[in-house]
């Protein structure tokens, strides 16, 4: 079956296939899914037909009602010179929602998508080259050749030989100079494929004071108006953006959906360095689903961690922990003030900040403030751990309102003092309200 394509403004590609759709046991009725456009090919003919209203409800029913523009019947001619009827529909898919691409002889291409697959022959070598050209400029600028992204597709080796897959191409012509690292493209992109309005505002807020303040900090407070929807698309559009590296919340209740894209981002990124969430509402889990998160992007970049004023599960902490000092530049900034950290919290933190030897001496900034049971029970070894670990730059540290355990507070001195013997880096420290037993401060 000869086949068309063609790409509209808006981004979307016109396929044509052919299918067979069920619409009762005893019913088979061939459709031709082309552009409205292909009616003027040879094999069919001119004479559009309506088609029955509970055909078109049954075709909608079975296939993807947003996608189906163009519902007709019609005759078209076969190789014997005989007429078949078949229905002809224009259908329309986001390219956004391409996954992979292959080849195969007299100029065939197989799409799959989320939804489902398109089988495509095109009339001309041309005609797929153009197409292939066409969806890898509009991804290579969506997504700025990020290694995460979904593939960006270019045809190898000679097509005649068999089927071809398609890979990444790292050559795609961009503008060498995008504003704000092309945030808005991407943006109004992924806009375009959840289905939701592109704020100008977003756009403009970023392409001109963001981009005139050379502010690499995302702050998700500019736009607290906005639903959640609309954040969710923002923080989307970040992970594969190279221009922002810090995403900062602060006082701020975000919804699951905007959780996710957080996730996501931190699986995807390659960009991002800096993550503060302080008094977001995250729920427990968080931690662990982070972890999760980084564990599947070994190119992340995430060193600053500032989770305060949640609460959250202790092994979840220490799990993300363990993967964030994992990464290539180690952990240096950590912010777990009022989480609900435990003693047992503690003991499973301090083996996770000493885990590994090459970035145990990372961490500069530790803020553990608000946690009373942080340094209570008969498991308080956190000065050890910072002993063993983190001695050589740290320069912060903040317990206040934490207290010792009386009865482990005599067995915590040593390491206690020793700390603050061998800490030369400390610049800031503060105990305010943390009822240090007297002979500590000897």
């Amino acid at each position: 079956m000869a086949s068309s394509k063609e790409t509209t403004a808006a981004g979307f590609v016109n396929v044509s296939r052919e299918i067979t759709v069920f619409l009762r046991s005893a019913d088979v009725i061939p459709i031709l899914i082309l552009p409205a456009s292909a009616a003027a090919h040879p094999s069919v003919r001119a004479n559009f037909m309506v088609v029955a209203e509970d055909v078109e409800k049954s075709i909608r029913k079975v296939l993807d009602k947003q996608a189906i523009k163009f519902v007709r019947a019609i005759k078209q001619d076969t190789r014997s010179g005989k007429s078949e009827d078949r229905i002809l529909m224009e259908v329309t898919f986001n390219f956004l929602e391409i996954r992979a691409m292959n080849t195969y002889p007299e100029h065939q291409v197989v799409i799959d998508t989320d939804k489902t697959t398109y089988s495509l022959r095109l009339q001309t070598q041309d005609q797929l080259d153009h197409m292939v050209s066409h969806i890898n400029y509009a991804l290579s600028r969506v997504f700025n050749n990020s290694i995460y992204a979904p593939p960006i597709c270019r045809a190898e080796g000679d097509l005649t030989d068999g089927s071809c897959k398609f890979s990444p191409n790292s050559e795609s012509s961009l503008e060498p100079h995008k504003t704000c690292g092309g945030f808005s493209e991407t943006y109004a992109a992924l806009c375009d494929y959840n289905g939701i309005g592109c704020k100008e505002e977003v756009q403009w807020d970023v392409d001109t004071i963001y981009h005139s303040q050379d502010n690499r900090e995302f702050n998700l407070m500019d736009f607290s108006h906005l639903d959640s929807r609309d954040l969710a698309v923002i923080v989307a559009s970040i992970a594969y953006n190279t221009w922002f590296t810090k995403l900062y919340c602060k006082d701020m209740r975000i919804g699951s959906e905007v959780v996710d894209q957080v996730l996501h981002t931190v699986s995807k990124s390659n960009s991002l360095e800096e993550l503060t969430l302080e008094n977001a509402g995250l729920k427990s889990d968080f931690p662990q689903k982070m972890a999760s998160a980084l564990s599947e992007n070994p190119a992340s970049v995430i060193h600053s961690l500032n989770l305060a004023h949640n609460t959250l599960d202790n092994q979840g902490v220490s799990n993300l922990i363990q993967q964030v000092c994992r990464l290539n530049k180690g952990l240096r900034l950590l912010n777990l003030s009022k989480t609900s950290l435990s003693s047992k919290g503690v003991v499973s933190l301090s083996q996770a900040l000493c885990s590994s030897d090459d970035y145990s001496n990372s961490l500069l900034h530790l803020d553990l403030s608000k946690n009373p049971g942080v340094l209570s029970g008969d498991d308080a070894t956190l000065f050890g751990a910072l002993l063993r670990g983190c001695c050589a730059d740290l320069s912060y540290l903040n317990l206040s309102k934490n207290s010792f355990s009386h009865r482990k507070a005599r067995d915590s001195l040593p390491t206690f003092r020793q700390f603050f013997s061998s800490a030369f880096s400390l610049t800031h420290v503060s105990l305010s309200s943390m009822k240090v037993p007297p002979d500590s401060l000897r």
